[in-house]
């Protein structure tokens, strides 16, 4: 009778597998990296680089240095001016809330026949101006009929006079 006690009282510890199962977690690895490296690929054609102007650099000037050719464009609600160092401000009126990018286009490609070496352009806009309108300038002001003209990209505000 002791042996039937014995049998029953005491529990054995089952020898199970130990072993962790990492292929869920491969099959995720597999699927995820090449998917974040497909949108780090397309994110990064949707980015243009603008340069932003700074507070810093605003007060500094050396008067050894002549003056940088500067070229403008301002988007007003009503009108697009063209101005720039040397250049008459050449306003061009928008037809039906459109601005006449065709214009713009004649114009900048004329600056960039005299000034052949310049590749920046400063967008001033005003708030009220559509970021459609905005985009499409910048495409303008970037490339033209016959090529690259300015991509150099440098935006900011201007407020309404």
């Amino acid at each position: 009778m002791s042996s039937r006690i014995r049998s029953h009282g005491v529990r054995r510890l089952r020898q199970g597998d130990t072993s962790l199962n990492v292929t869920p977690l491969m099959n995720l690895m597999v699927v995820l990296i090449p998917f974040l490296l497909t949108t780090v690929v397309f994110s990064k054609l949707a980015i243009l680089d603008l340069n932003l102007p700074s507070s810093s650099a605003a007060g500094q000037t050396t008067p050894e240095k002549k003056e940088p050719f500067r070229l403008i464009v301002t988007l007003h609600q009503d009108v697009l001016a063209v101005q720039g160092s040397g250049l008459v401000v050449t306003p061009i009126p928008s037809r039906e809330g459109k601005y006449d990018l065709k214009e713009l286009a004649a114009i900048l490609q004329r600056v960039k026949t005299a000034f052949g070496e310049e590749r920046s352009i400063i967008i001033l806009s005003e708030p009220e101006v559509p970021y459609e309108s905005l985009v499409e300038v910048m495409d303008t002001c970037r490339t033209g009929p016959s090529g690259e003209l300015f991509p150099d990209i440098s935006i900011g505000e201007v407020k309404r006079s």
